[in-house]
């Protein structure tokens, strides 16, 4: 069996990792890749002399035969080659946020849906060896009734498009928060209601402005009492993520080298494995291999982000209003206003 072609937009931090596992899978072959950055592009070049190098995505996607394309560029540059993608039937993989909102989203779903070929979005849990429902699902745990996470990193003073709401869509809580926020989602189930604050004060007179929150926090409230709370801040270090869940049995915390489950006290250790050198290998191989062999189970597909983009969209309307909001109707909105196009289009 032949192995799949694949092209690679985005050599940033998250594309040299996709870049990696790609290469270190026997499912497919690395026959191009994209860089909007010269200095990354001739670096990889270099590194890779077999390999096709492009400074136009347009020209990676037309001028290659690819079975798939993965996506590591920024958020404001995927919408174009995402539709270049399903018009010429790719399936896609991509690193978070799966939108910049989730009117986003939904266009994108409907894109992806008419040209009967998956979008799958980058998801740890489930995939990662260290995530596995049988460690910190609800049968582990018990009834989760808290989560308490944060993530730092000090960005040097340019934010570059990060600073840019129209073309980030967002600032740290939507960049840096999505992972948490996300894995909350599938841990805890849809929060009734979210209530968030943000601001973008830690830098004044800055040589760079920027119009995104650089500080924000979120608390969740779900319809059982539990409650989840997430700060995120890319203006203070050390770099660092965190997500730590109690529940009825254990308690467990999770951060980018390890997962840890303790008792419910916290004070004996259950168990500790340690999580992937490469985070995006795991899923990157499980997308490659299902590719193959069993294309219609893809999991991590854009349908299965829908919540957590709701609950962005919920806290980004709540930064705004000052009040909580509650993601469930917004998503029912957003689900209903996308049928008929869907529907039509089918007809």
């Amino acid at each position: 069996m032949d192995p799949l072609k694949v092209g690679l937009i985005g050599l940033g931090h998250c594309g040299i990792l996709a870049a990696e596992a790609l290469l270190a899978s026997s499912w497919c072959r690395l026959t191009a890749v994209g860089s909007h950055r010269p200095y990354r592009l001739q670096r990889f070049a270099e590194s890779h002399p077999g390999i096709a190098a492009y400074d136009d995505f347009r020209s990676l996607i037309v001028n290659n035969p690819l079975d798939a394309l993965f996506i590591a560029a920024p958020p404001f540059v995927r919408p174009a080659y995402l539709a270049m993608a399903a018009e010429r039937g790719l399936p896609v993989w991509m690193v978070t946020p799966a939108a910049r909102t989730l009117d986003e989203a939904m266009e994108l779903l409907d894109m992806f849906d008419a040209a009967g070929v998956p979008l799958v979005v980058y998801r740890a849990y489930g995939l990662d060896p260290a995530l596995q429902e049988d460690s910190i699902g609800p049968e582990a745990t018990g009834r989760l009734f808290l989560a308490r996470g944060h993530t730092f990193a000090c960005i040097p003073e340019d934010l570059d498009w990060r600073g840019d709401s129209e073309r980030a869509g967002g600032g740290v809580l939507l960049d840096r928060a999505y992972g948490l926020i996300d894995l909350v989602v599938l841990t805890m189930g849809m929060p009734g209601s979210v209530y968030a604050a943000a601001a973008g004060v830690s830098r004044p007179g800055t040589r760079f402005p920027y119009d995104t929150e650089d500080t924000a926090s979120l608390i969740c409230q779900f319809a059982g009492g539990a409650i989840a709370q997430i700060t995120a801040c890319w203006t203070a270090g050390p770099e660092q993520a965190e997500l730590n869940l109690y529940g009825l049995k254990t308690c467990v915390r999770i951060d980018e080298r390890t997962v840890s489950v303790r008792d419910r006290a916290g004070t004996t250790e259950l168990h500790q494995q340690d999580r992937p050198a490469n985070p995006l290998a795991p899923q990157i191989e499980d997308f490659l291999t299902t590719l193959r062999t069993a294309p219609k189970r893809v999991r991590s597909n854009l349908q299965d982000h829908l919540a957590t983009m709701a609950v962005l969209e919920a806290a980004y309307l709540s930064i705004r209003t000052g009040q909580p909001e509650s993601p469930g109707p917004i998503l029912d909105m957003h689900q209903r206003q996308s049928r008929p196009a869907r529907s039509a289009r089918e007809e």
